[in-house]
């Protein structure tokens, strides 16, 4: 009975966790005059709190291919992107940083150097490690639909064998022209120990899937146990450097962000919040929930509340650091 006890304990606690993100279940022991917008943190560049999928296919012409942009702030670039049927991306080597895929709809073959062809379907997770040649196909007989995310620095290389090339990008505001180099080989399959593709619906679970020094997509899952709205003094936390968000995966989250209305999200719905800005995600609804937190720093520092604020000390100048 003791040990039938236990067991039940142990899975209260990884729902527990899975519910509020590992780093909110941590005990915080440290304290330190954190730097808090004065004013709200603006959404800039076009960023919203609340994507909603209904809303980015709304007009899309399936007889077409398309992107559609959600995230492009100064760490991760992110979006939407359709493929009519039998199109496919331009085969590209991203020169420095990791990329990562979600399928969501229809078949899409990927092909990345090294590993055997394979067919993604919807909730298919996908890492492509730096240099390493990759493209997506739609080889099912309906549109496909994937959201890929991209470090915001991210530089695209193409083959040498590529019958035409892209308008050269501009860096740092630079122009460039195209420059036929030898660089260094593809970074490892296996350097990172999680696979290269996930099938999250034959194996719903949560983890981390892409955790570099420039990206974190990780997988967070709990349920709730009723449909009460979070109380509003559920705040969570902030972060000081870097904007997050949220890729919905199954169920529903529900979000306290500071100066919104409490909303709730849906599979395939996108929520982001800048930095500096409170936020508290949780499950919503009997069953299942998964979000998948997104961001560039896998041991990026959570900002909690302290109720009861000291005084400040008094502010001395011209003191180096």
């Amino acid at each position: 009975m003791r040990s039938l006890l236990k067991v039940g304990l142990a899975i209260l606690g990884a729902i527990a966790v899975s519910a509020v993100g590992v780093t909110g279940a941590l005990a915080q022991s440290t304290y330190s005059w954190t730097p808090k917008p004065k004013k709200l943190a603006k959404y800039e560049n076009g960023h919203v709190p609340h994507t909603k999928l209904t809303n980015v296919l709304a007009g899309k012409n399936p007889s077409k291919s398309w992107t559609h942009k959600v995230v492009d702030d100064k760490h991760l670039r992110a979006g939407w992107v359709g493929l009519k049927v039998g199109d496919a991306t331009r085969p590209l080597r991203v020169t420095d940083h990791q990329t990562a895929f979600i399928v969501w709809d229809g078949q899409i073959e990927v092909t990345i150097e090294g590993v055997a062809p394979f067919v993604a379907t919807k909730g298919y997770m996908i890492r492509v490690p730096f240099r390493r040649l990759y493209s997506l196909k739609n080889v099912g007989d309906t549109p496909s639909l994937h959201f890929g995310i991209w470090n915001a620095d991210s530089t695209f290389l193409y083959p040498q064998d590529s019958a035409t090339l892209p308008k050269p990008p501009k860096i740092n505001g630079k122009d460039q022209m195209w420059y036929l180099s030898r660089h260094d080989a593809p970074d490892s399959l296996t350097r990172q120990p999680e696979p290269i593709f996930y099938d999250f619906f034959a194996q719903p679970a949560a983890g981390a899937f892409v955790s570099d020094d420039r990206m974190f997509v990780n997988r967070i899952r709990g349920q709730a146990f009723n449909c009460n709205p979070q109380p509003p003094t559920s705040i969570g936390h902030f972060h000081v450097d870097y904007a997050e968000f949220w890729f919905i995966m199954e169920g529903q989250i529900s979000y306290n962000i500071e100066g919104l209305p409490f909303f709730v999200a849906e599979p395939g719905d996108i929520v982001y919040v800048p930095a500096g800005r409170w936020h508290s995600a949780a499950n919503y609804c009997p069953g299942f929930d998964t979000r998948i937190a997104i961001n560039g720093y896998p041991r990026g520092t959570h900002n909690w509340p302290v109720t009861t604020q000291p005084p400040v000390p008094p502010i001395e100048r011209g003191r180096p650091h």
